[in-house]
């Protein structure tokens, strides 16, 4: 299940688009800082408090796990198996749980279960906190965004375009999907081929309205003179309030704070 914007009077919807990006930024930072999954779990605790404060419908967020379970049971084998004792510094990280082939080879580690949860959990918060920025800012504020760090306009209207249609495509999508089923279109074939060819029915009426869509928008945009000149304009510009200073100033304590317990007390590592 895709996302969009969400109106609302939240703070994270009043702060300017330069603040939540360089929280977003910041997010990133921490969270590639610690390897140790208690801390990632406290990430993910925290962009859950930010998702509950805008009201992100937990059927969204449920939408967007289902999909990633496989992938989260395959980090979890890879990462237990493959990973060393001794690329953990920690002694309990370095013991083997148990050999998957005779003769104690291709042995399970603790550290390396803990550190696929700290991938799945990095992933986890990294989903939740991309969905709130997304969730937070209209369109048009990332557009001035792009403009703000000099981004061609070509690049920019592409981004933004992307941002804006993705969503619309996808309720394309499960409204051909309800379409094409009540034919009584088939969906559940087998083998690979057999699944290609299933979902054939929804890929190519999805494919010319796809062409549509892009027509329509390009003559729309011509009507409306895109490409006349270079600079753009908008109906409100983007600007700083004292709350932006506040919580970039928050943000920048947060990121020193987390250098220092990761480098300087040696925390967060497995």
């Amino acid at each position: 299940m895709l996302i969009e914007y969400l109106p609302g009077e939240t703070l994270l919807h009043h702060l300017d688009v330069r603040t939540k990006m360089l929280g977003f930024l910041g997010f990133i930072i921490i969270s590639f800082l610690f390897q140790d999954p208690k801390y990632q779990l406290l990430l993910v605790s925290l962009t859950g408090l930010l998702a509950f404060w805008i009201k992100i419908p937990l059927q969204k967020i449920w939408g967007m796990m289902i999909p990633l379970i496989p992938i989260f049971i395959s980090i979890i084998l890879i990462t237990g198996f493959t990973f060393a004792p001794e690329r953990f510094e920690h002694v309990s990280s370095q013991t083997i749980l148990f050999y998957a082939l005779p003769g104690e080879r291709l042995g399970a580690t603790v550290g390396g279960f803990m550190m696929g949860s700290t991938f799945i959990f990095r992933l986890f918060s990294m989903m939740i906190a991309s969905s709130v920025l997304i969730l937070t800012t209209s369109i048009d504020d990332f557009t001035q965004f792009f403009q703000k760090m000099k981004m061609p306009v070509e690049v920019s209207m592409m981004l933004t375009t992307a941002i804006r249609f993705i969503p619309t495509l996808d309720k394309k999508r499960r409204q051909i999907l309800e379409a094409q089923r009540a034919r009584g279109t088939k969906f559940n074939e087998k083998g690979i081929i057999g699944s290609i060819r299933s979902y054939i029915p929804i890929m190519v009426p999805l494919f010319i309205n796809s062409i549509m869509m892009a027509n329509s928008l390009s003559m729309a945009m011509l009507n409306r003179g895109y490409g006349l000149t270079r600079t753009w304009t908008s109906m409100r510009e983007i600007a700083f309030a004292p709350r932006d200073y506040w919580v970039m100033s928050f943000i920048v304590l947060l990121i020193t704070l987390s250098f220092f317990v990761r480098f300087r007390l040696q925390l967060g590592v497995l």
